[in-house]
C-alpha cells in the first residue's frame, strides 16, 4: 500500500536542482533525482538501518561500492539488490528492511 505523503530529503550534501524522479521507499514517495543511486536517496530522506540480513538482523551500508553486499534491498520485487550500485529509475519500488527467508524463500 502506497503512502500519499512523502519523505522529506533533508540529507542531501548539495542541495538538489529541481528535476526530480518519484520513486517509492517502503510505501512512500520520494523525490529522487536523475542519475542517483538507490543508496544515494536512502540517505537524502535519512535511512540508515536499510536491509535485514539472512541472519535476520538489520543493517546498514558499509563499503558503499558493492563488495560487501550489506546494503541489498528489494526492487519491484526482485530482492538482493545492490543499492549502492543501482540507478533509481521512475515509479521504482524500494522495500528496505525485507528479506526473501521472511517471505518464504530460500537461502
Amino acid at each position: 500500500m502506497e503512502n500519499k505523503e512523502k519523505l522529506p530529503r533533508s540529507q542531501d550534501v548539495v542541495p538538489p536542482n529541481g528535476q526530480f524522479i518519484p520513486v517509492w521507499v517502503d510505501g512512500t514517495q520520494v523525490d529522487g533525482i536523475p542519475g542517483e543511486s538507490i543508496l544515494s536517496v536512502l540517505f537524502a530522506v535519512g535511512k540508515k538501518s536499510i536491509t535485514k540480513n539472512d541472519h535476520g538482523k538489520l543493517t546498514g551500508a558499509y563499503c558503499g561500492m558493492g563488495v560487501c553486499h550489506c546494503c541489498t534491498v528489494k526492487v519491484n520485487d526482485q530482492h538482493k539488490v545492490k543499492a549502492c550500485q543501482t540507478l533509481i529509475e521512475p515509479s521504482m519500488q524500494i522495500d528496505t528492511q525485507s528479506n526473501r527467508l521472511d517471505e518464504g524463500g530460500k537461502a
